[in-house]
This record gives C-alpha cells, sequence and structure tokens, in this order.
C-alpha cells in the first residue's frame, strides 16, 4: 500500500473544506470477506462515500465533492519580482551594515565581506510595498539602491487557505447512512441500493468484530426495513445482486427464500459463496459468517 495525497474536498451545499486520504496504490493481499459482502482490506483503505458535512450537517458524495487542491502541494509559477541592489552605503556604514544583515539574513562577516564588493544584489522582492519601504530605509541611511525588475521562477503553494485545519470525511454509522437516504441523497435507484447496502455493513460490523449476534427482529425497525428494501432493490439477472439478496434474506431468518434463490447457477469463484450461504440458510443459520475464500490482488 502507498498513501497518495490528502486530497481538500468542499461540501456541495456550502462549500466548507474537508481532508479526505487518497491512495497512489494498494491491494487485498490477506483480505477477509463476509457473506454479506463486505471486505476487510488493511492494505487497502478506502475512502468514504459518503459523508456528514462538518458545517451544514448535511450528507453529501465524497466521490463527487469538488476537489479544491491537496495538502503540501505546490506548483511553479513565473512572477515580476524586484531585485533590490546596493549600490553604496554612505557615511552611515555601520548603520547600513546592520540593516543590510536584517535584509539578508547574514552574519556580519558576510555582510562585511559584501559590502566592501559593492554593488551586491539583497535578494528578489516580490511585494512593491516591501521594496519602497526597504529602499526609503536605505535611503535614509545615505545609502544608495537601485530597482530592477525581471520575471523569477517562484513556487507557490497550491493548498487552499485553511485546510490543514478542516475536518477529515468519515464513514458514517448505521444511523447515519439511513439519516442520507430520508434526506433524499439518492436521487437514482442505484444510489440508493449502494447507501441501503452500506447500512447493512455498517449494521453488521460489531458482530464482525466478536459482539454476539443480535437477530435483526430484535433490531431497531430501521435496520429491518432497510434490509427488506435492499432485497426488493437487487435485480434478479444479476448474479452479485442475487447473491446479496440471498444473504440478506438468510439474515432475515426466510431461509427457504434464501435457497430458492441460490438453487440457480454462479459463475466461478461466485458458486462457492452461494454453496456455503446455501449451506447455512439449510441449517438455519442466520449469523454473518467470514468466507474461507481468499482475497488477493492489487489496485
Amino acid at each position: 500500500m502507498m498513501p497518495g495525497p490528502v486530497l481538500v474536498l468542499a461540501c456541495p451545499r456550502c462549500g466548507a473544506l474537508h481532508r479526505c486520504h487518497s491512495l497512489a496504490s494498494g491491494n487485498t493481499f490477506g483480505a477477509i470477506v463476509w457473506t454479506d459482502g463486505w471486505r476487510d482490506a488493511p492494505m487497502l483503505p478506502l475512502p468514504p462515500l459518503i459523508s456528514r458535512c462538518a458545517a451544514c450537517h448535511r450528507f453529501f458524495w465524497v466521490g463527487r465533492a469538488e476537489r479544491r487542491g491537496a495538502l503540501g502541494t505546490s506548483k511553479s509559477v513565473l512572477e515580476s519580482a524586484t531585485v533590490v541592489t546596493l549600490e553604496s552605503v554612505g557615511k552611515r556604514r555601520v548603520e547600513v551594515m546592520h540593516l543590510v544583515r536584517r535584509a539578508i539574513g547574514e552574519d556580519l562577516q558576510e555582510v562585511k565581506r559584501r559590502i566592501d564588493r559593492l554593488p551586491t544584489e539583497l535578494g528578489r522582492y516580490f511585494h512593491q510595498g516591501e521594496v519602497r519601504e526597504l529602499a526609503a530605509r536605505f535611503e535614509a541611511l545615505g545609502a544608495r539602491v537601485t530597482l530592477r525588475e525581471e520575471m523569477s521562477q517562484v513556487w507557490r503553494s497550491t493548498t487552499p487557505v485553511g485546510s490543514e485545519s478542516a475536518p477529515r470525511v468519515r464513514d458514517p454509522d448505521e444511523a447515519g447512512f439511513l439519516e442520507a437516504l430520508a434526506e433524499g441523497l439518492a436521487q437514482e435507484q442505484d444510489e440508493e441500493r449502494e447507501l441501503r447496502l452500506q447500512a447493512w455493513w455498517a449494521g453488521n460490523e460489531p458482530y464482525r468484530q466478536g459482539t454476539p449476534w443480535v437477530p435483526f427482529s430484535q433490531r431497531s425497525q430501521g435496520a429491518r426495513d432497510n434490509l427488506c428494501a435492499l432485497v426488493a432493490l437487487c435485480a434478479p439477472d444479476d448474479v452479485t445482486q442475487r447473491l446479496f439478496r440471498a444473504e440478506a434474506l438468510r439474515e432475515l431468518e426466510r431461509f427457504d427464500e434464501a435457497r430458492d434463490i441460490l438453487s440457480g447457477e454462479f459463475p466461478a469463484p461466485l458458486d462457492r459463496v452461494a454453496a456455503y450461504i446455501r449451506e447455512l440458510a439449510t441449517q438455519r443459520i442466520a449469523e454473518v459468517q467470514q468466507l474461507g475464500i481468499a482475497a488477493a490482488g492489487r489496485a
């Protein structure tokens, strides 16, 4: 796994900035797959699908948010600069030396060396007000400076102002996904199915961590309604959605319906998943289970 830049995203509704990690590369070696389709892949940590805006508190699609830049990035640009050159020091040499030292940030020995070899460049300045102030201070001491305009290549930060302290996008919990659905975030059937799938996965997360299984008949009405709605949204002619539908029915303890869906043929390697879920349904086991099928690959 190789992390990518930290992206700066803007909430589509209010424009508030959020930080989001990215990946330059990753892989699924050592990933664990579960019967509900969830995949634990520590070497492929994906950004959230949706997140709640920290400012307006509405949900937005992370992948569709406007990218404003990335942390720690810069670009080379040509800008007009003023070259300030000290031509003569006049009679107040010591005061001029101290002023030169402040201007160039060198020790007195280097300042003396440069003043002994006039003319000497004091630097390039990109703000006219700073140039005028510096020139006036030298002239007030009786020194003479010249100003010359030229184009200089400089690196400018492209990190949006304020983004370093912007909050990170975060995955919602089950209640958050259901709230996003209630807000109308899903405008199409595919989007609704994806959010309901994510809500299902989020609700099952504690049971992947060792918490004793709680049947859907004992969970919240929202959790039950969400899984029933997901069953209805899964297309029977899509093999992956057929598996989701069968697994959802099994977890709802509608075992016979799950077995009927799984009686058809499935292509490899989904055939092994289908056989395993069918066996669980036959044994009338509703808990989400870890699959004994290794996932390996690069992203």
